[in-house]
């Protein structure tokens, strides 16, 4: 992959992850079918791993 394609790849996982964050400490009704708190908790969780795969990549070297 191209240098311009990771770093997008890059700066699009971190936001995503702390939108998602965001939302999950945001008590919105964004999907409905969801009752109680699984929006927020799979949002959280989703989001967390999104930035640490963010800056794991960020700070990942090619041999």
């Amino acid at each position: 992959m191209n240098r311009t394609g990771r770093i997008i790849g890059i700066v699009l996982m971190l936001a995503l992850g702390v939108v998602l964050l965001y939302l999950a400490f945001q008590s919105s009704k964004l999907f409905l079918f969801l009752n109680g708190l699984g929006e927020q908790i799979g949002c959280g969780i989703i989001g967390a791993f999104l930035i640490l795969a963010g800056v794991m990549n960020l700070f990942h070297r090619k041999k």
